[in-house]
């Protein structure tokens, strides 16, 4: 492994990443960490290998007598404070976080409970790479390895007191949600240009003007699976969804697999909006001075989730569990909030199921928590996952956006 310096190269993640159709690399955004993000990474040691960011924490306190490992989908800097805090109430305790793409954790985890299954090789031990803990924005692959088996039911007392919708039989848990709206740069879109509904992103799609030719992005379905899971829902809520993408495709849509690298060209003037953007990342980069927009659509708001499950290979399943009860107590959800701008869970599921919305940002409502769709774990989230579905819906994705 080659270390990586400086250590603030962590923050935009896989910053460097390639927008299609350009092909052009994308340098990672300078915004200043939170303090309490800056803070958590004093005194980690940070390399890239095995196509991961590897953050490793030292025990806050005593000799290392133990290691959680941890393959997480989502910015390690912003996710550090939570694992300081929780380092700090077990001595001894060391961490390694392996900063994935959702797709790779996946793949990952299956390879690991096929191996298992057959008996084809001994366990790996956290040392050797092998987490205990799977974090992800993919909800629905999450869903998948403990639809097939290969995780472990954690019923603690905290789990069980969590409201329906923040988990599924105990196996997969929803730590936090995210709001998921467009990103424009006001500079180039004026007030009365932002669209508000996808029906307006559609005129301003066909606008004559073509306000948004080449300075439209979003996910690319086929290389991220967030970008899957958000497009396939809106398949399923949207009948002109097809339009939509069409209309991108038409406007020669830039395409990535990380949301960084987009919102990286935003504010560069390069793009004029995103679509589909998890807004806790927005978020972040406004609060440090960003000059970026959100617009939350108000015919419909998904709203999805950061999602944990322990799978059935960890090799410190007793090291996963407390760090887990930690990460849905109200104490780590509290850090969560703060640090990653993730809705709490607890509230989310209030507002997208009851439309109880104390605590939450008012930016993020939009219409209100009845155009809120809440992405919570279970068997619905499958559909799209079935290989032959999942083919013909990517063939037609492509084809829509004009890469197929």
């Amino acid at each position: 492994m080659t270390p990586l310096h400086p250590r603030r190269q962590l923050l935009r993640g896989l910053g460097a990443l390639a927008l299609a159709p350009s092909g052009m690399a994308v340098a990672p955004a300078r915004a200043a960490l939170p303090a309490a993000a800056e803070e958590a990474m004093h005194g980690t040691t940070v390399t890239r290998g095995d196509g991961a960011i590897v953050t490793f924490f030292p025990p806050a306190s005593g000799r290392q007598r133990a290691l959680l490992g941890i393959d997480c989908a989502t910015e390690t800097a912003l996710f550090a404070p939570a694992i300081r805090d929780f380092q700090r109430r077990v001595p001894g305790l060391a961490v390694r976080c392996a900063d994935r793409q959702s797709l790779d954790i996946h793949a990952q985890a299956l390879a690991r409970a096929e191996g298992r299954l057959r008996g084809a090789a001994p366990p790996l031990a956290a040392a050797e790479g092998a987490p205990d803990l799977l974090i992800s924005s993919s909800l629905d692959l999450q869903t998948q390895l403990a639809n097939d088996g290969h995780v472990l039911a954690h019923p603690s007392a905290l789990a069980r007191g969590l409201p329906a919708g923040a988990h599924w039989r105990h196996d997969v848990f929803s730590l936090g949600a995210d709001a998921v709206v467009m990103v424009y740069h006001p500079r180039l879109l004026s007030p009365g240009q932002v669209p508000r509904t996808r029906g307006q992103l559609l005129a301003l799609l066909r606008d004559p003007g073509q306000p948004l030719a080449g300075r439209i992005g979003t996910y690319d379905a086929t290389r991220s699976g967030l970008g899957y899971l958000l497009a396939t829902q809106d398949a399923r809520h949207d009948s002109t969804a097809g339009v939509l993408l069409a209309a991108m495709g038409a406007s020669r849509v830039r395409l990535g697999d990380h949301i960084e690298p987009m919102l990286d060209a935003l504010e560069r003037g390069e793009l004029a909006l995103v679509y589909n953007v998890p807004a806790s990342y927005a978020q972040a980069r406004i609060a440090a001075g960003s000059p970026l927009r959100l617009a939350v659509p108000q015919d419909y708001t998904l709203l999805t989730t950061r999602s944990a499950v322990i799978p059935a290979t960890a090799p410190n399943p007793q090291l996963a569990r407390p760090f887990l009860d930690y990460l849905i107590s109200p104490e780590g959800q509290a850090v969560l909030a703060r640090d990653t701008r993730l809705i709490p869970i607890r509230e989310a599921v209030a507002a997208g199921t009851a439309g109880r919305t104390s605590g939450i940002d008012p930016q993020l409502l939009g219409a209100g928590p009845s155009s809120w769709r809440l992405l919570a774990p279970g068997l619905g989230l499958l559909v799209y996952l079935d290989p032959l579905k999942r083919q013909r819906f990517l063939r037609a994705w492509a084809t829509s956006m004009g890469t197929g």
